[in-house]
């Protein structure tokens, strides 16, 4: 019913019966969640991103200690909200001969729960952080990234880790890879919400915030947020790309 539902979204859409289109697209969306809402809390992402905006702010970042880190480690990520054109970015990047791009896999999901667990779950504990616990932190990383290469295939000069939501956590990263890079993948906000609502996403916490219009545009104006306070922070070094 869900797979019905949204073909007859998508093949309205296409004959521009958007009223119809939308009802369809919404009604995909509450199959959707039916079959999983015992699993999944929106306000769990929400939380992520909002704990972060109150804590990463000069008086707490200023406290953190220096850690002599090695200049060579400069993993770089293409972050972004979804569907702004991470996956095309994506595509046109991994056509050179010497890039690949690891698609959207947990390492850095994988390296927050080793990160926290390493600072007792504390974000103030992020000052501590020394060079024994960084470089403890960064292998693994570098473990996990290799894993992840196609046909254990090293020859490949740049490595990008691409996952949309570690936007989420470049103050993290920032404190683990002071020097690493970023592209950020921009679309026009209207667009980027509501392809997500249109998406029949795998649901999680995450995705379900994209369920309907306006959970999905809080999601993204708080994510976005995040992000300019995180420029504003740091000098990160990042690059935009414009889906448009």
């Amino acid at each position: 019913e869900r797979l019905r539902c949204l073909i007859l979204a998508k093949s309205y859409d296409k004959l521009n019966n958007f009223n119809k289109a939308f009802y369809y697209f919404a009604k995909t969306n509450e199959i959707n969640l039916s079959n999983k809402k015992d699993n999944v809390d929106k306000n769990k992402s929400l939380k992520i991103i909002n704990d972060r905006i109150i804590f990463f702010n000069k008086e707490n970042v200023q406290k953190w200690s220096k850690n002599n880190l090695l200049d060579n480690k400069k993993p770089i990520f293409i972050i972004g909200f979804p569907r702004s054109g991470t996956t095309l970015l994506d595509t046109i990047l991994r056509s050179h001969d010497s890039v690949d791009v690891i698609e959207e896999k947990p390492m850095i999901t994988d390296l927050m729960k080793l990160l926290y667990k390493l600072i007792d779950q504390k974000f103030d504990n992020l000052k501590k952080l020394n060079l024994k616990q960084n470089l403890i932190l960064q292998e693994e990383y570098y473990k996990d990234l290799q894993k992840n290469i196609k046909n254990n295939d090293l020859s490949k000069k740049i490595l990008i880790d691409k996952m949309p939501l570690n936007i989420i956590h470049v103050g993290e990263i920032i404190r683990i890879f002071p020097d690493a890079k970023f592209i950020l993948c921009l679309r026009h906000p209207y667009d980027s919400v509501l392809s997500c609502f249109m998406q029949s996403f795998e649901l999680n916490d995450s995705m379900a915030n994209f369920l309907n219009l306006n959970d999905a545009a809080i999601m993204y104006d708080n994510t976005m947020a995040l992000w300019v306070q995180y420029t504003k922070l740091f000098s990160i070094n990042f690059h935009v790309v414009k889906y448009e």
